[in-house]
């Protein structure tokens, strides 16, 4: 007589979801931020699907190893909604709630990806983020992808301030510095004036008041992560800066880092196997350089060998990146 007043098991598990990600939220948002945080929207599971047409393929925008991105319509507004695989979901709840906590306190500025809110009512959190229209940078760099979207070199230059910028910000703009660990070109996404927008903060981590390092399990992508990581696991500032100077390498020569990569590590000296690298990664650099203004691209090819030095203590800091490459653009 009563099965007719029981809530639906969907509702039920909605709601279950809902409770268990919020407070999960709440105390990311304590621990990293005491609880501050941008505002960002509260979407039903319902308006998601709605909006994504149930996550049509037609709609599809990109794919990573823990979700998909697809385009919707929400309010005669395009959107992106981030909605993560089931297979592992209770690491991904922990990324996920990571990210909203980071990308919420990072939304403000004109080079992040600006996160709109997210539906706790799903497994794993599902995410919204302004449309980008143009993609990721990887779309439009790569030699081998030559189309009429391929880049100029203006047009990467500037692109490659805006994300050292972005990520300077992520190093600076909060008490403790945030470290992104995952800095590539596929985490990059153009607007529709291809303005730079830094997105995917998942993995990222923060650096305890009055340390200058932490530790923590490594992951992030091969090409792009720091030496040091494999044998140490300490993350610093100078972490990103290395994964920043990879994808500045794939802007200089529109390859890619993993291609890049295999040229650094052939190395003949085996006794001398940092200075060998050293000596690869300026001869690549050099060989590959993209056309454009010959001044710039030279002081360009001297800060990227900079900050993929072997030795985290010769890169410079995200701040001093940023700034030549501003005073690159004057030239």
């Amino acid at each position: 007589m009563w099965s007719c007043f029981r809530i639906p098991k969907e509702r039920e598990e909605a709601e279950r979801h809902f409770l268990e990600n919020g407070a999960l939220l709440l105390k990311e948002l304590i621990t990293s931020f005491n609880g501050i945080s941008n505002p960002f929207r509260s979407f039903s599971e319902k308006v998601l699907k709605r909006a994504t047409k149930n996550y049509h393929q037609d709609g599809f925008l990109h794919q990573d190893l823990a979700y998909k991105l697809y385009k919707g319509t929400y309010e005669d507004r395009s959107i992106s909604v981030k909605k993560f695989t089931e297979e592992f979901s209770q690491e991904y709840i922990g990324w996920c709630v990571k990210e909203v906590a980071v990308a919420s306190k990072m939304s403000n500025h004109k080079n992040v990806l600006k996160l709109l809110g997210c539906c706790l009512e799903t497994q794993v959190p599902t995410l919204v983020y302004e449309f980008a229209a143009n993609g990721c940078l990887s779309d439009h760099i790569y030699e081998e992808e030559l189309s009429p979207s391929y880049l100029s070199w203006e047009s990467r230059l500037r692109i490659a301030t805006e994300i050292a910028d972005a990520v300077a910000y992520l190093h600076n703009g909060t008490s403790k510095p945030i470290i992104h660990r995952d800095i590539k070109s596929n985490n990059i996404f153009l607007d529709q004036h291809y303005v730079a927008k830094l997105f995917d903060f998942g993995l990222s981590i923060s650096i305890p008041l009055g340390q200058t390092h932490v530790d923590a399990d490594v992951t992030g992508t091969s090409a792009f992560m720091a030496p040091e990581l494999v044998p140490t696991g300490r993350y610093t500032e100078k972490s990103d800066v290395y994964s920043f100077g990879m994808v500045l390498f794939e802007i200089l020569t529109g390859k890619t880092a993993s291609d890049i990569s295999k040229e650094f590590y052939n190395v003949q000296v085996f006794d001398e196997v940092e200075v060998e690298i050293e000596k690869n990664k300026r001869l690549y650099l050099e060989a590959n350089v993209v056309k454009g203004n010959t001044e710039q691209l030279m002081a360009c090819t001297e800060l990227t060998i900079r900050c993929v030095k072997w030795n985290p203590d010769e890169r410079p800091w995200m701040m001093e990146a940023a700034k030549e490459l501003r005073r690159i653009r004057m030239f």
